[in-house]
């Protein structure tokens, strides 16, 4: 039988388009009062509390890291990042000092009312502490404003108001960085405020509902107030059409909580240009994510204003076995094709690689004709890697979750 091949459309699931935000961005906006503190001081960081939102009608605060590099100032100030923490996550020291090295003041909090420790269980709170996450999104039956995602969406766009109100930050280059919840949040926070330069969305994303991930799982509850409170007020499906700001997304081509499809659909839903980069085998945690070369190229580029590629009319002519691409703007290096015979949960699918060919502003890869998914990374001359949209099997009704 004959197969049929097309690029990744959108997973048809469409949120209600919000015509306000349901946060007060005018107050969320301004600079949060704070104080350092000496609790859980780091060495070559900043300790400090910041003001945050009413949580069940009391005022909150949160713990944070920050620091300013010790490179040299630029004429208009360092550019900065907001860096999100996922499940199980905190404010990490660790992180701050990474994007200081590479010359970016950056604050890490921690969303879950927690002071930071190593072990998650060790966690304790403090007075004026905001809600920890309750499960997958599990207090949707409390008032809107008191849910956790409403409340770290909150406390993420406070921290890009700090960093905006630091005299050594050029305002006009700062970004937003998230590891799985926290790319989920990235996700959402790109459409809710655009002050945001650039967004990096690692593993989390949007569009969830209906694929085989874990967190898409939570949609089959059978609980209709839990999937219309989620989709209509919290899942980043409902922003990222709003986004205008340039967006990498970065996954594991075997992603057990955050498949493929539900990246695809998140990258094509912006009016802003995304890009790409699917790595084979990526494990998902924090210090993997950081790992990720891919997400400190695409920040410089942008805050730079230095060109990257721009990966154009993806196409699979399955009879000549040909995957191919066209590729402006930096000059491809490399090229590796990717591509599965596997069906069903895309975390179980087995990839191979093959390599690819480059002439001039073409790239290709003979991709077996039983292959049912594929996609090429392309390493530009520079040494960044990005990757084309997937194209699989329509015959295939799993590709579409």
């Amino acid at each position: 039988m004959e197969k049929i091949f097309t690029l990744f459309l959108f997973l048809p699931i469409f949120a209600l388009a919000q015509k306000e935000s349901i946060w007060d961005l005018e107050e969320l906006y301004k600079t949060p009062k704070y104080e350092e503190t000496d609790l859980v001081n780091k060495k070559g960081v900043k300790s400090i509390f910041y003001e945050s939102i009413d949580y069940k009608g009391k005022p909150t605060k949160v713990y944070a890291y920050y620091n300013i590099p010790t490179t040299e100032r630029p004429e208009n100030g360092y550019p900065a990042i907001v860096l999100v923490h996922g499940g199980g996550g905190t404010a990490f020291e660790d992180w701050v000092k990474i994007w200081n090295k590479r010359g970016y003041v950056a604050i890490s909090m921690d969303l879950e009312g927690h002071l930071p420790s190593k072990n998650h269980q060790d966690r304790k709170n403090f007075e004026g502490s905001g809600p920890s996450r309750h499960g997958v999104f599990h207090d949707n039956n409390e008032a809107l404003q008191d849910q956790w995602y409403y409340q770290a969406v909150a406390q993420v766009i406070l921290a890009h108001s700090f960093l905006r109100g630091l005299p050594e930050v050029d305002t006009n280059n700062i970004g937003i960085t998230g590891v799985s919840w926290g790319g989920m949040l990235t996700s959402s926070i790109a459409g809710i405020d655009d002050r945001f330069k650039f967004a990096i969305p690692i593993y989390g994303c949007g569009f969830l509902n209906g694929t085989d991930g874990l967190m898409g799982q939570h949609f089959k509850n059978g609980n209709q107030a839990y999937r219309d409170n989620l989709l209509t007020n919290f899942e980043a499906e409902a922003f990222l059409p709003k986004a205008t700001m340039p967006i990498l997304f970065i996954n594991g081509s075997n992603d057990a909580h955050f498949p493929i499809p539900a990246m695809m659909s998140s990258a094509k839903a912006p009016k802003s240009k995304t890009y790409l980069y699917v790595e084979d085998g990526l494990g998902h945690g924090h210090p993997p994510a950081w790992d990720v070369e891919e997400s400190y190229r695409f920040a410089n580029a942008i805050i730079h204003n230095l060109p990257l590629m721009d990966i154009q009319k993806t196409t699979w002519d399955h009879s000549k076995m040909d995957f191919s691409a066209v590729v402006k703007g930096v000059r491809p290096r490399k090229v590796t094709a990717y591509y599965t015979f596997d069906k069903g949960k895309w975390q179980k699918r087995r990839w191979n690689s093959t390599p690819g060919n480059i002439k001039g502003t073409k790239v290709n890869a003979p991709i077996p004709e039983e292959a049912t998914a594929a996609y090429l990374i392309i390493r530009d001359v520079k040494g960044m890697s990005l990757t084309t949209e997937v194209i699989f099997d329509t015959s295939d009704k799993q590709t579409m979750k």
